[in-house]
């Protein structure tokens, strides 16, 4: 098999076997050098299993495929990571359903992209972040992924698009000092109160681990919080140790809700479900306390950057049931001071009580030296 010739055709066609059957297929080009490199490549697919005649992702449909992703996919994952996905397949839907899988490209996916990125928000002006789109874009390759795997198209086309950066939109991190906390207290409302010292005291993840508590995860003989197995890892699972400060504050939360509510937070207008978001609650309580807007998940981020200054990474890791010491990196805030102290310390260590550095015109040792001034 090879390259030949046709008397009714102005192209070059080759040969190639396939699971034991010729084929021939124009190389659609009249160049013989062009020709050959389209052969061989057709050869090494072949050869890597890269390609078949009449891939399955002619027939199905992005929005078939997506049906058996649910049908695969959604029973091993937890409740929150299902809802995450379905929010991602109705924007992707909406573009790619009727589409079939073998005209899903790169640049297909990336008119996609930049499209999702120029949308406005429903309520507001502004437009969709960028780490939405990049959301939508993993929820793709993941769908796609499996496409490859039942051997429905050859390669994932998602895998060459590029995402957003993303630290070009994240705020300024910024580390909570003690006289913002006690002022944010003091305009919050008793739930809002409660679920600050809590969170700020556990590190625990906001909504899967703060507003979505179960009594009966509180353990207060043992001061631990003891979470389900319906966790983001398996280190989460493990017990949260309660402080005595989270603790009072629990027990003295229960006494005064009175309720019946199995949840630690009940929703206002249903009390057997948790608060579904807080984010507007949270957004006016900054701006009444005169504090910078900062996302409630950074307490976290402040249990993890105040733990660091007095504890060992083993014992910061096991507080953030972190999978890798390496992680507490992501969640220090605010580490100026201790480098600060840090470099004192070094400077003290290295130079003694003395004075460290000097600016002269003339020696040190010189009576009529004159220190020189070094403007800023």
């Amino acid at each position: 098999m090879g390259l030949f010739k046709r008397s009714d055709s102005r192209y070059w066609w080759m040969g190639y076997t396939l699971n034991g059957e010729h084929h021939y297929q124009s190389t659609k080009t009249t160049s013989k050098e062009l020709a050959l490199r389209v052969w061989k490549r057709r050869e090494s697919e072949i050869v890597l299993g890269l390609f078949k005649v009449g891939w399955q992702g002619e027939r199905i449909t992005f929005g078939q495929l997506c049906d058996e992703f649910e049908r695969s996919h959604f029973p091993s994952l937890s409740q929150s990571t299902v809802n995450g996905y379905r929010v991602y397949l109705k924007s992707l839907k909406a573009f790619f359903a009727e589409r079939k899988l073998a005209d899903l490209t790169v640049h297909l996916i990336e008119n996609y992209r930049d499209e999702r990125r120029q949308q406005k928000l429903r309520f507001s002006n502004k437009r969709l972040k960028g780490a939405t789109v990049n959301r939508e874009l993993e929820a793709l390759k993941c769908i796609l992924d499996l496409a490859v795997r039942r051997k429905y198209i050859p390669e994932n086309p998602a895998v060459a698009v590029k995402h957003f950066n993303e630290l070009r939109e994240r705020p300024v991190r910024r580390m909570l000092t003690v006289e913002e906390e006690q002022r944010i207290m003091e305009v919050a409302p008793p739930y809002l109160r409660v679920a600050i010292i809590l969170l700020s005291q556990t590190g625990g993840r906001t909504y899967s681990e703060g507003f979505s508590l179960r009594w009966d995860q509180v353990d207060f003989e043992n001061k631990v919080i003891r979470l389900d197995n319906n966790v983001k890892t398996a280190g989460s699972a493990e017990p949260v140790p309660l402080s005595e400060l989270a603790c009072s504050t629990l027990f003295a939360w229960r006494k005064e809700q009175g309720s019946s509510s199995q949840f630690v937070f009940p929703s206002p207008r249903f009390s057997d479900r948790p608060i579904g978001t807080v984010k507007t609650i949270w957004t006016s309580t900054l701006k009444r306390a005169g504090v910078p807007h900062f996302p409630i998940y950074n307490l976290r981020h402040v249990f993890c950057t105040r733990l660091s200054a007095i504890a060992s990474d083993a014992v910061v890791q096991r507080a953030m049931r972190h999978t890798s010491p390496e992680t507490k990196r992501r969640y220090q805030l605010g580490m100026a001071n201790q480098v600060r102290e840090a470099v004192e310390k070094a400077n003290k260590s290295a130079y003694g009580d003395g004075d460290i550095l000097r600016f002269y015109n003339v020696s040190p040792e010189s009576e009529e030296g004159t220190e020189k001034v070094v403007p800023n």
